[in-house]
């Protein structure tokens, strides 16, 4: 199970990758609309810096999916190794949890709904065989 787990962090990572390098692109678009005259300086302003921010976090998110997949391979052939994912599942459920109560807060629950759960119930669930894995092992 946690094989299965970390490699669809995986594969969730590599589409988060080209999500937000898709986004950044977007922003340079953004900026050439602007060259042309379609759009403010303002409007060119606020949606580069905007899809720069958003870029961002997406590829960040993404490095942190690819790292916790990774690791949980490695546990997965090696128990021994199972304390840093459960450690980066841990960190993924309280990032998960305050993103979910923030897009709530912000009113965005509606537009990431789908994202935020799914990522939220991955990180519960690998940290949930993480945990069973550390229990066992006595650690």
């Amino acid at each position: 199970m946690l094989l299965v787990i970390s490699i669809i962090e995986i594969v969730g990572a590599v589409l988060g990758l080209i999500a937000g390098i898709s986004t950044g692109l977007l922003g340079g678009a953004v900026g050439t609309a602007g060259m042309t005259g379609e759009l403010t300086a303002d409007e060119v302003a606020a949606g580069s810096a905007g899809l720069a921010v958003l870029s961002a976090i997406i590829i960040i998110e993404a490095v942190w999916s690819l790292l916790c997949g990774i690791f949980g391979v490695r546990a997965a052939n090696d128990n021994q190794k199972i304390m840093i994912v459960w450690v980066f599942a841990l960190i993924g459920v309280i990032v998960g949890v305050v993103g979910l109560v923030y897009a709530i807060v912000n009113g965005s629950f509606g537009q990431n709904a789908i994202s935020l759960i799914v990522g939220l119930v991955l990180d519960v669930l690998l940290f949930w065989i993480a945990n069973n894995i550390k229990r066992e092992a006595g650690k």
